[in-house]
C-alpha cells in the first residue's frame, strides 16, 4: 500500500535487546531511533516546504520533481532512507533461525542452487558497494527473482519491480558490531530475514504479474 504525508516511524516491534547477539543494542537504537527517524522529519519538512504533500512516497523517492538538481537530490535522498529502512525493519524478525520451506524460498533455491549460494552471491554484492548503498531481492514478473544494488539512499525502479528484501550497507549499521567485517555482517542479517513475509511479498509480486498478463 502506497504511503503518503505525513510519514511515520514506526517504533520496533521488539527490544533494542532482542537481536542480539546478530546485532547489538546500541546499533540498533542509533539506526532506528536516530538515523532513521531524523530521515522521516528531514522527509516531512521537505514535503511541506516544497508543496509535495499529494506525492506518494515511492514517487518522491523515484520521479523527477520539478525543483533545482540539489534540492531533488536532497528529497529523494530522503525519501529513499525512508523507504529503504521501512522495509529493512520490516524485512527483519527477532527469531533466528534458518530459512522456512515456502514459495520464496523454494524459488531462491531453484534460482541460485541452493540457499548458501545465494547468501554467498548477497555477500559478494555487499562488498562490491563502493561507500553506501544497498542491496535488494527484487521480483521482476515472468524474469523472476534477481539481486540487485543501489548506491548512497537510491532506491530500485519500483515501476518494474517489487522489492522482497534489502540489506542496508551504511556503515551506521554494522560498524561498531563488525566493524569492517562486511561478510560478518551479511550472515547476522540473514539469520534474522523475516522469511515469512518477504514470502508475502512474493506472492503478491506473482500475482500482480499474473493480472497484468490476464
Amino acid at each position: 500500500m502506497e504511503q503518503y504525508f505525513p510519514f511515520q516511524s514506526s517504533p520496533l516491534p521488539y527490544s533494542y535487546v532482542a537481536l542480539m547477539p546478530h546485532c547489538d543494542a546500541n546499533t540498533l537504537y542509533y539506526h532506528h531511533d536516530e538515523y532513521f527517524t531524523n530521515a522521516v522529519y528531514e522527509l516531512n519538512n521537505l514535503v511541506v516546504h516544497h508543496r509535495l504533500t499529494r506525492m506518494s512516497l515511492s514517487q518522491l523517492a523515484t520521479e523527477d520533481i520539478n525543483l533545482p538538481a540539489a534540492l531533488l537530490a536532497r528529497l529523494r535522498s530522503a525519501a529513499g532512507a525512508v523507504y529503504n529502512h521501512q522495509l529493512y525493519f520490516d524485512s527483519i524478525s527477532c527469531k533466528a533461525g534458518q530459512p522456512p520451506v515456502n514459495r520464496l524460498t523454494e524459488e531462491i533455491a531453484a534460482s541460485y542452487g541452493s540457499m548458501d549460494r545465494f547468501r554467498r552471491l548477497m555477500t559478494e554484492a555487499a562488498e562490491s558497494i563502493i561507500g553506501s548503498g544497498w542491496v535488494w531481492l527484487v521480483a521482476e514478473g515472468a524474469r523472476g527473482i534477481h539481486l540487485a544494488t543501489t548506491p548512497n539512499n537510491e532506491v530500485v525502479a519500483l515501476a518494474s519491480v517489487t522489492p522482497l528484501l534489502v540489506l542496508d550497507m551504511w556503515e551506521h549499521a554494522y560498524l561498531s558490531l563488525d566493524h569492517f567485517d562486511k561478510a560478518a555482517y551479511v550472515d547476522a542479517w540473514f539469520a534474522l530475514i523475516d522469511w515469512d513475509k518477504a514470502n508475502l511479498r512474493y506472492l503478491e509480486a506473482l500475482r500482480s504479474a499474473a493480472a497484468a498478463v490476464g
